[in-house]
């Protein structure tokens, strides 16, 4: 039985045996059951039941109550909420009345919760929740207009006041899915209580919802005209100009507000996130940097400032907030996973292991578990590599196609590639045409020579999806450098690049196929393209073959040595130098 069931239940159980078999107040009406062992309460009525009316607990009630209860845990809310509606007019019980309603909102049966809220209303008009149910009935009922009294008399509430009932409004209307019904009725409450910023401030987040964002801004703007320096609506205003794309005015308005009120954590907190959204951590990091100053002992804080220190590549300084976390004991698995991240920065193999391991949950356990194994594996053990990778399967199986993929590029790093193969093949059996997996085994089969294999798997990524860039190119690339199929080559290169056009890679595949296909002067214009687009060996080794075969051998030892000096000792880079200048 869930919560909401069980509350039913003991909201019946109490309704039966609250009055020593009646229910209390006034005496049983002439066309109600009486009964000889019927037992009236002699206890005084207590102030919240003295106004209730008495209602023997007839059998025939007793049976409609436990008919309705039954129904509710057997989810038959249609029956549970005729029963519950039928004993509240019969009876005159608000209780019940407020258990109907409820019901029915649980089963969004709008009519019969409109119907037992009017009852509700009219056997217990000064109860808040009663006055809630009413508004949103209507409003779902699309009525809108006829809320207002509710939510005048819900705001005139001597035990709630107009804050309060604001509150009751604000988290009514803010679960509506009618957003410009429950404009309405703030439009209402702003046009009764002009003066209230909080009104205008809820009416702002409605025009949001809506999608207003000029009636948005007027009412932000109208609430802090009432209430300078109101941290809620400085907030909203904020938000509302990035959504209209003034990121500078955003964070120029931000910036003044922690200025002129530099101990407000929230609005500096605010400034510190558009700051790292806007990728300027200097300045994130001064306001976290503040912000940890002033409150020493939070670790949520320190924990930021210190993931935002690793962006910024200040390893040390990271480390000393993290561990002052670990100190304290706070984000046990979350502190241990970037620990291990600094130590495999470092290369302590030994220690990042050791942090990655003690992580036993989080949203970093299945990364940890894999640093875990490729680190292991980077030591010379592949067996225990396996093994926690394995292991690792069994405790998020939801994973396990990720979890594959590593295995695989383990064995395959390890140059074990039967290995390699009989892994992706296993997971394929699992994940039957999974794209990457199939892409991954492709690319391992062309590593083997195994061109059938290689084109197999590619095609079928490109059967499920015939756009696919990273395919289209590793295919058209393959038959162009190992086949001499260079026009089907070609066309699967052109295909990618007319997908992704400033793509180094697929340039660089252009470029080459050009050459096998003995265009030259074009081939030298792809790879220009790809090596200025980004600095890369292999496009720096093509482009120098190029080059010196079609004769300008001079350029193409200055191209080559100008690689060999971002990337010095590159074998790739010395092979093709070797083959062509001896």
């Amino acid at each position: 039985m869930n919560n909401f069931q069980s509350f039913l239940l003991l909201v019946s159980i109490s309704l039966w045996l609250g009055g020593c078999a009646s229910l209390p107040g006034e005496p049983s009406t002439p066309h109600q059951n009486t009964s000889a062992e019927q037992v009236p309460s002699t206890s005084e009525p207590s102030e919240d039941t003295a106004h209730l009316p008495s209602v023997d607990l007839s059998p025939h009630i007793l049976y409609e109550l436990l008919v309705a209860d039954v129904a509710v845990q057997r989810k038959y809310y249609a029956l549970a909420i005729d029963r519950y509606l039928s004993l509240a007019r019969t009876t005159r019980d608000p209780r019940i009345a407020a258990v109907a309603t409820r019901v029915a909102i649980y089963a969004r049966d709008d009519r019969h919760s409109l119907e037992g809220a009017t009852l509700w209303i009219e056997l217990a008009p000064e109860e808040p929740e009663a006055r809630q149910a009413i508004i949103a009935s209507l409003i779902r009922a699309g009525r809108p207009d006829e809320t207002f009294p509710h939510i005048d008399a819900l705001m005139g509430m001597a035990d709630s006041g107009p804050d309060n009932g604001l509150r009751l409004i604000s988290s009514l209307l803010g679960r509506e899915q009618d957003v410009r019904a429950a404009m309405a009725v703030m439009q209402h409450v702003v046009a009764e209580d002009g003066d209230n910023a909080g009104a205008w401030l809820v009416y702002g987040q409605l025009a949001l919802r809506a999608g207003n964002l000029e009636a948005s801004d007027n009412a932000i703007n109208t609430a802090l005209e009432l209430r300078p320096g109101w941290v809620d609506a400085i907030l909203l205003h904020v938000h509302i100009l990035q959504l209209k794309g003034d990121a500078k005015e955003a964070r120029v308005y931000l910036e003044s507000a922690v200025n002129k009120a530099p101990d407000e954590a929230r609005l500096r907190l605010a400034y510190a996130r558009l700051s790292m959204d806007e990728k300027n951590f200097e300045v994130a990091f001064k306001q976290y940097e503040y912000l940890v100053q002033q409150a020493p002992e939070n670790n949520e804080l320190k924990y930021t400032l210190g993931l935002l220190l690793l962006q910024m590549q200040r390893v040390d300084e990271a480390e000393s907030y993290l561990k002052q976390i670990q100190k304290r004991g706070g984000r046990f698995n979350d502190v241990n996973f970037y620990l291990g991240w600094i130590a495999e920065y470092r290369n302590q193999l030994d220690v990042a292991i050791d942090y990655y391991q003690s992580v036993s949950g989080g949203s970093n356990y299945l990364e940890a578990g894999i640093r875990s194994a490729i680190l292991t594996a980077k030591q010379g053990d592949l067996d225990d590599a396996i093994s926690l990778l394995k292991n690792l399967r069994q405790d998020i199986p939801a994973h396990q196609r990720r979890i594959y993929l590593v295995e695989g590029e383990i064995l395959r790093s390890a140059e074990l590639y039967d290995q390699a193969i009989q892994v992706y093949t296993h997971a394929l059996e699992e994940f039957t045409n999974d794209p990457g997996l199939l892409y991954a085994r492709a690319i391992l089969a062309e590593q083997m020579g195994r061109l059938d294999l290689m084109e197999q798997d590619m095609l079928q990524i490109l059967e499920q999806d015939p756009d696919n860039v990273d395919t289209l190119n590793a295919l058209g690339y393959t038959l162009a450098d190992r086949t001499e199929r260079y026009q089907e080559a070609y066309d699967y290169i052109k295909s990618a690049l007319d997908l992704s056009p400033n793509n180094n890679a697929i340039l660089d595949s252009m470029g080459w196929v050009l050459y096998r296909m003995g265009n030259y002067d074009e081939a030298i214009r792809f790879l220009r393209l790809s090596l200025e687009l980004k600095p890369d060996y292999e496009v720096a080794a093509h482009l120098g073959e190029v080059l010196w075969v079609s004769g300008s051998r001079k350029e193409a030892l200055e191209v080559w040595n100008q690689a060999l000096e971002h990337f010095s000792g590159n074998k790739v880079l010395q092979d093709v130098i070797k083959r062509f200048s001896n």
